[in-house]
């Protein structure tokens, strides 16, 4: 549905989404798990199930990201008190070795400060390693991935990053100075003949569903920018076919009025799902005979900063 005077547009898969309406019955109500006291054997069949996830993963997952697939494979219940029980177990095996250090992401917390080199060598050999031209310079689209949370954030970039298209974590509701930078950057591709592609992953609940149609209201009326904005996750088609555990509806929802069925969690999606749908949106809008062009340019690039930085070496 777009809005004829800027052409800004939220996609949805069906009719009943595009309306606000939740389309799941109560057929994908809650899952609920029995809840017991676990025997040492049970612990051992936990801990089992923790290194079968993690050792299937290309890269770090978050905590909470394992919550959800542990709750989804029946292993433990979905509540916050075992989310705190499973930290705790977590932080026991790590330190035991029976879980690697690196096996879990924290996108939550950072480093803040320059960044520094021994000398003239180790900056122009960075330079080199991490020299990327714009891939999408010669494209028609401008593509970029949110997030609504950092449970996710390093799964989306671990497959955009390799195709050089930016991901934007809402945290939530995105703030107006977040969307109003975000919308200074679309109008700049618009102005060089891009269109706006933003794909959208976020929980389906009623909030989650609100802050895809937030970000496309406030674009279209407080930054008159042309956006065309899908929800790539989580849809109803994806919850039947990938089985995704659903739980009630949050009480404290103040958008929940006439909400039927489950809800669902984008966290609980596999990190090899959520990389194919970022990969399938991504590559959709490529040309591929400018992006190999691109490409050739690009190495060319890269070997001439290569050779630059060798006759420093062999001058110094």
């Amino acid at each position: 549905a777009g809005n004829p005077a800027t052409g800004c547009a939220i996609s949805y898969p069906n009719a009943a989404m595009r309306q606000g309406v939740n389309v799941l019955t109560d057929a994908y109500g809650t899952s609920p798990t029995k809840r017991i006291r676990r025997t040492g054997a049970e612990m051992d069949s936990l801990l089992a199930a923790v290194t079968n996830i993690i050792s299937a993963e290309e890269d770090a997952i978050t905590i909470r990201h394992l919550f959800y697939r542990l709750v989804g494979e029946r292993h433990i219940e979905k509540t916050e008190a075992t989310y705190k029980s499973l930290c705790g177990h977590l932080s026991k095996w790590r330190r035991s070795g029976e879980v690697p250090w690196d096996s879990f992401a924290d996108n939550t917390r950072w480093h803040i400060g320059h960044e520094t080199f021994s000398g003239l060598d180790d900056a122009l050999k960075n330079t080199v390693q991490c020299y990327r031209r714009d891939l999408w310079a010669r494209q028609s689209a401008h593509v970029e991935i949110w997030g609504e949370k950092d449970a996710i954030s390093s799964i989306l970039s671990s497959e955009a990053c390799d195709w050089g298209v930016k991901v934007f974590t809402c945290r939530g509701f995105a703030s107006l100075s977040a969307l109003y930078s975000a919308a200074n950057t679309f109008k700049r591709a618009v102005q060089n003949g891009k269109k706006v592609f933003i794909y959208y992953f976020g929980d389906h609940d009623p909030s989650g569903l609100a802050i895809d149609r937030a970000a496309v209201d406030s674009f279209r009326d407080d930054f008159h920018v042309d956006v065309e904005l899908t929800r790539a996750a989580v849809t109803p088609e994806q919850i039947q076919q990938h089985k995704l555990p659903t739980r009630p509806v949050k009480a404290s929802d103040t958008r929940a009025g006439g909400w039927q069925g489950g809800c669902v969690e984008v966290d609980t999606m596999r990190p090899a799902v959520l990389r194919e749908i970022v990969k399938d949106c991504i590559t959709q809008h490529i040309d591929p005979v400018e992006w190999r062009q691109t490409q050739t340019i690009e190495r060319a690039e890269r070997e001439t900063l290569k050779q630059f930085a060798d006759s420093v070496r062999r001058a110094a």
